[in-house]
């Protein structure tokens, strides 16, 4: 029994938290804190997460349900109507993340606080060989400054009822850093229950017991719908979410989806009567907004962006099961076979409790059973298959919405000049009162317009560039310097030619010096604008340096540079070693 229960299917760690979470909605709480403590293995001298404990403003549980809340098939819901399914919840989650685990309640005050445990390792000894009844006791001492609380923003009072779930010795965390823990907890969690937080009904807290900081969970929506959010847009920085302001997406409408949802009268059977009964789904779609997605954003490839890898993180359609996100995929509504354009669209699928069965919902809840299935097989049949009621509708507004996007991509905007990266910019600025005639002033005037076009081609091509309209093309010649990045193998960290009528430099992203260092600056636009500029202020002294000598000599100087920064970084980071 005890390796059953630790090896119950949960996907990952976020999964299990969720459960519990799930549970302390199920009674009612309004505030819940995750608190997260590590400790230093002996053995390895690493410090790793040894404990979470889960505390709730619920409404508790008395005696009877308390002694019996780590019992499989246990609940304590009449109905189907909240989020916890099979009662199985508690103790599977716990077990998955550690051997041993605690669970206190009190109604009523905090002085009717009483205990109950379940720890395998004494189950596998014989020295548990049942749930005891519930035994008065506190929560232990260093968890107690939490239950009257008090932040910047708010007052946290759990002393009137609640419920404290501690995982003790816990063994399966992934990953065991609280840092990066915490960051999949932010986008797991927020993406979980982005409604319950977005409607201001419930409050998820994370907290580092060892130095106390502390994160409010908030919206991770995979619509970019929800205002606020865990990413936003930046309209005049359209490739860089970090400091945005905007929802990334608009609702998408045509005739049959008018508000951007479609609501589906869907037949199931009721699983006590066996009665065909109907009930409604909620499919919800958005679509990338013009201003992130078209031309006028970025001539780049939009997937490459620091928000492409943001939303590409959240593509799918999302399958929210009441007010609880429990799955995402394709689900055979659609296929992506190297298509990253299906990133820039949001599809949520929304049913109540009752229809779980004609989902296939698993009893931890973390997955459907949505696949493809011939329609002619299943056409006699007077309640046939989810999947089949649903997929006429949601393959074809899939379809509508990319070939929409697609379009976008391919023409640009008429409102609006096209944007260079602020590097490219600057150097215009300055070097517009610069009278010194340099190689690409030389270029210019003797090779024709229309050989320099078809150079600026190939080589916006190479660097990822699509959708090559005039307009990028002219505006890239017309640049005093243009920045690409690309894999150039085992090239140095720069290279650069002037051959293109423009300053065009090149930075390897396949270099370790771009690895380790350079491609954390994708995050910083003011730090990768900087460095694009030292760059550029190189080459560009270089480029006025016409005299031929001087220009082989000056291009031997910087193929020896790279090869000693390659060395100098292979020292640093023991890469190669």
């Amino acid at each position: 029994m005890g390796d059953a229960l630790r090896n119950t299917g949960y996907k990952t760690i976020e999964s299990a938290v969720s459960e519990i979470i799930d549970n302390a909605i199920d009674a009612e709480a309004n505030d819940i804190f995750v608190i997260v403590k590590s400790t230093i293995d002996p053995n390895t001298s690493r410090k790793g997460v040894t404990e979470i404990a889960f505390l709730d403003n619920g409404n508790g549980m008395d005696l009877e349900k308390l002694g019996s809340c780590l019992g499989l098939g246990f609940t304590t819901r009449q109905g189907r109507k909240g989020m916890g399914r099979f009662g199985v919840g508690l103790p599977q989650s716990s077990m998955y993340a550690c051997p041993s685990v605690d669970v206190y309640s009190w109604q009523n005050g905090y002085e009717n606080c009483h205990k109950v445990f379940l720890d395998i390792n004494k189950v596998t000894s014989g020295e548990q060989t049942q749930i005891d009844d519930p035994v008065p006791a506190g929560i232990p001492d260093k968890y107690k400054t939490f239950l009257k609380y008090k932040t910047e923003k708010k007052q946290y009072d759990f002393k009137q009822n609640g419920t404290f779930v501690h995982w003790k010795n816990c063994d399966r965390v992934s990953p065991k850093m609280i840092t990066p823990l915490f960051k999949r907890l932010q986008f797991q969690l927020g993406r979980k229950f982005r409604y319950l937080i977005a409607n201001g009904s419930h409050n998820i807290r994370l907290i580092d017991s060892d130095d106390g900081n502390q994160i409010d969970i908030v919206p991770n929506d995979p619509l970019f719908l929800m205002n606020p959010n865990f990413i936003m847009g930046n309209p005049n920085d359209p490739g860089n979410p970090l400091k945005g302001t905007e929802p990334l997406f608009e609702p998408f409408t045509n005739e049959t989806c008018k508000d951007g949802i479609v609501r589906i009268p869907v037949k199931y059977v009721h699983k006590e009567s066996r009665k065909i009964e109907e009930s409604e789904v909620l499919v919800k779609f958005s679509k990338v907004r013009d201003i992130f997605y078209d031309q006028t954003a970025f001539a780049i490839e939009p997937g490459k962006t620091t928000m492409g890898k943001f939303v590409g993180e959240l593509e799918g359609i999302s399958i929210v099961r009441a007010g609880r996100e429990i799955d995402s995929g394709m689900f055979d509504f659609y296929s992506n076979i190297n298509q990253p354009q299906h990133r820039w669209w949001g599809c949520e699928i929304s049913f109540e409790t009752e229809l779980d069965e004609a989902f296939g919902v698993a009893n931890n809840k973390q997955n459907v059973e949505l696949h493809s299935l011939d329609k002619n097989d299943y056409k006699n049949e007077e309640v046939q298959p989810m999947w089949i009621q649903l997929y006429t509708v949601v393959h074809t507004t899939i379809g509508n919405m990319y070939a929409k996007n697609q379009a976008l991509r391919q023409g640009s905007r008429s409102t609006g000049p096209i944007v260079n990266p602020p590097a490219t910019e600057i150097i215009n600025t300055v070097e517009k009162k610069n009278p010194t005639e340099g190689i690409t002033d030389i270029v210019k005037l003797e090779v024709p317009i229309e050989e320099l076009e078809d150079r600026a081609k190939e080589a916006l091509g190479k660097s990822g560039k699509e959708n090559l309209t005039p307009e990028i093309v002219n505006n890239y010649i017309k640049n005093k310097m243009n920045f690409s990045y690309e894999d150039r193998g085992s090239a140095g960290i720069f290279d650069y030619t002037f051959t293109l009528g423009t300053c065009s430099v090149f930075i390897n992203t396949s270099h370790i010096f771009y690895k380790t260092f350079l491609a954390a600056l994708n995050e910083d636009l003011g730090a990768k604008t900087a460095f694009e500029l030292f760059i550029g202020a190189l080459v560009k002294t270089i480029e006025e340096q016409s005299n031929d000598r001087d220009q082989e000599l000056i291009d031997t100087l910087v193929q020896r540079w790279n090869i000693k920064l390659r060395s100098y970084i292979n020292e640093q980071t023991g890469y190669g070693k």
